[in-house]
C-alpha cells in the first residue's frame, strides 16, 4: 500500500517522514525536481503524468510547507479512478497563499456552492498530511501539521505535549487502509519482516485481485504481476504493480532538510540494472521563511 509514517522524537532531526508510492510500473511518472512557483520560493516534488493534472502525492517547498498524500484503497474498483485526479491537493496546497486554515476553508467552500476549481465530489478518497514546518525554538519541536480525509481522521498532528495528546510519542501513519494509526504503527514494527516475507511467497501465484486488497497490510510490495496480463494502450496500467518510489524527508534542528527520493522501478522491464536511482536535494527552509508561496 502507499503509506507515509513521520515522527518528531529524534533529538536532531525534529522532523522525520519516510514514503512509499506503490503503483504500476509503466505510469508515466516525472521524478522530483525544482519548479518555481513565485516569491523566490521553489517547490520540489515528483508529478504524475498519466493525469491530465500532473498532480503528486508529496512535496515540500523552500520555505518549508510540505504536503503527502496516500489514495484510499476502493472496495468498488469503478470508483479507484476518480474523476479530478487527488494528486491536485497537494500542488494546490504547496502553490497557495491562504493559511493553512484558510486553504481547508476554501476547499470547504468549493464543495459547497459548487464551484470548479477543486471539486471534492469528483475526488476519490484520499488522507493528506499538509503543514508549514517550523521549529519551536524553546522545545525544538516543530509546531502542529494538518490532516486532511475523505475516508478517515482529520485534525491537527504533532500538537505540542501542553495543549494535545493526541499523538503517541509524535508519530503518525498514513496509509491506504482506515486502521487505527497507532494499530498501523505497532503492526508495522512487529511484522515488517513476516508480511515482506509472506507477499514475496504467495503474493505472484495467488489471484491478482485477492493479493491486492491484502496489500493494504504490507509497507513494500515486491512486483507483482497483473492475473491475465496483455498490452494495452493505456499509459497507467501495466503488467507490474509494486513498491516503485521511496521518499525520506529528514529536518533538524537548524533548518536543513534533507530530501531523498529512491527510484527502484519506472517501467515493465524490471531487469533493468539502471534503474534503482536515489537522488538527493538539500535547502534551509528558514533562508525562505520570510518568502510566502
Amino acid at each position: 500500500m502507499c503509506i507515509a509514517i513521520a515522527t518528531t522524537n529524534h533529538p536532531e532531526y525534529p522532523f522525520i517522514l519516510l514514503s512509499n508510492r506503490d503503483e504500476f510500473f509503466k505510469r508515466p511518472t516525472m521524478p522530483a525536481h525544482f519548479r518555481d512557483v513565485g516569491n523566490g520560493v521553489k517547490l520540489l516534488s515528483p508529478l504524475d503524468l498519466a493525469r491530465q493534472e500532473h498532480g503528486t502525492w508529496i512535496g515540500v517547498t523552500t520555505n518549508g510547507k510540505i504536503a503527502v498524500l496516500v489514495n484510499y484503497r476502493e472496495n468498488d474498483q469503478r470508483e479507484a479512478i476518480s474523476e479530478v485526479s487527488r494528486g491536485i491537493l497537494p500542488l494546490d496546497y504547496l502553490c497557495g497563499k491562504e493559511s493553512d486554515n484558510e486553504w481547508k476553508d476554501n476547499l470547504a467552500a468549493t464543495f459547497r456552492d459548487g464551484r470548479n476549481t477543486i471539486d471534492l465530489k469528483k475526488i476519490g478518497g484520499f488522507s493528506l498530511l499538509y503543514g508549514k514546518l517550523s521549529i519551536n525554538p524553546q522545545t525544538g519541536k516543530i509546531h502542529h501539521l494538518n490532516i486532511l480525509s475523505n475516508r478517515g481522521d482529520q485534525g491537527k498532528v504533532f500538537k505540542s505535549k501542553e495543549t494535545s495528546k493526541d499523538i503517541a510519542n509524535g508519530e503518525i501513519n498514513l496509509s491506504n487502509d482506515t486502521s487505527d494509526m497507532r494499530m498501523m504503527i505497532y503492526l508495522i514494527r512487529q511484522h515488517l519482516d513476516y508480511q515482506i516475507r509472506y507477499i514475496i511467497n504467495h503474493g505472484i501465484n495467488d489471484d491478482f485481485e485477492k493479493k491486492f486488497a491484502e496489500l493494504k497490510y504490507s509497507i513494500f510490495i515486491p512486483p507483482i504481476v497483473r492475473n491475465n496480463y496483455y498490452e494495452t494502450d493505456s499509459v497507467a496500467v501495466g503488467k507490474y504493480y509494486g513498491t516503485r518510489t521511496q521518499t525520506i524527508i529528514l529536518l533538524d534542528k537548524y533548518g536543513n532538510l534533507n530530501y531523498y527520493e529512491k527510484n527502484i522501478h519506472n517501467s515493465d522491464d524490471i531487469d533493468l540494472k539502471d534503474v534503482d536511482i536515489t537522488s538527493h536535494y538539500k535547502f534551509n527552509i528558514f533562508n525562505d521563511q520570510k518568502n510566502g508561496c
